[in-house]
């Protein structure tokens, strides 16, 4: 499997984070200022995208492979640097420093996860005190005790067919737009695994110990 990483400009995670994400996948793509902070935490940047309005310094762009665009477009500089990654064939796309800052950007980048979800590709934000996953039927994950687990219906009422690793089980279960069951759940193990019969689902999980410090 082909995995891409693409570093936005939101909420910074730790340089070892980052490092140690970047030697998982095979192509690294820095969306605007996302490329500064790789190269910052000294990571090899494969491309970088975007308008480079937050940019602090724009010289770094002649020591690396990047495609510029106009400020005033159409497309999110993430949406363009998701398209891209798609456009290379890559099966996995993990986005990171996505959180944080501005609620309408999460939305967007939420919805840019379906986008990835619906082209028949994984996509995924990992960052060091929160992981956000989209599936259709079913998922398992690494967990540690007491992580937080909340399932948001994206789309329509959800039916569950099995739970495991879960303090409150969620089989034979459903949850849809405007309510709130399954809003902050708890993992009892080192694994969580969720089966739903229809819909799509978010799954987000809260660490309760970051990765890095």
């Amino acid at each position: 499997m082909k995995r891409c990483l693409l570093v936005g400009n939101g909420m910074k995670n730790p340089p070892q984070f980052l490092r140690d994400l970047a030697k998982s996948v095979d192509f690294v793509v820095g969306i605007d200022a996302g490329a500064e902070t790789l190269l910052e935490s000294g990571v090899k940047v494969d491309l970088a995208i975007g308008d480079f309005d937050s940019l602090k310094n724009k010289e770094l762009l002649k020591r690396i492979n990047h495609l510029e665009y106009p400020k005033e477009k159409d497309y999110s500089d993430t949406e363009i640097a998701v398209t891209h990654a798609l456009s290379l064939g890559y099966d996995e796309i993990i986005l990171t420093n996505m959180l944080g800052g501005r609620t309408d950007h999460l939305l967007f980048n939420l919805s840019i996860l379906y986008r990835i979800f619906k082209e028949g590709k994984s996509g995924k934000f990992l960052e060091n005190k929160e992981e956000i996953y989209i599936f259709d039927k079913s998922i398992e994950i690494k967990t540690d005790i007491n992580d937080i687990v909340s399932i948001f219906p994206l789309l329509g009422k959800i039916l569950f067919k099995d739970s495991k690793g879960l303090y409150y089980p969620l089989k034979g279960k459903s949850v849809e737009l405007g309510e709130t069951l399954t809003l902050s759940n708890y993992a009892l193990s080192n694994s969580i695994y969720v089966e739903i019969e229809n819909g799509v689902a978010i799954l987000i999980l809260k660490r309760i110990r970051p990765k890095y410090s």
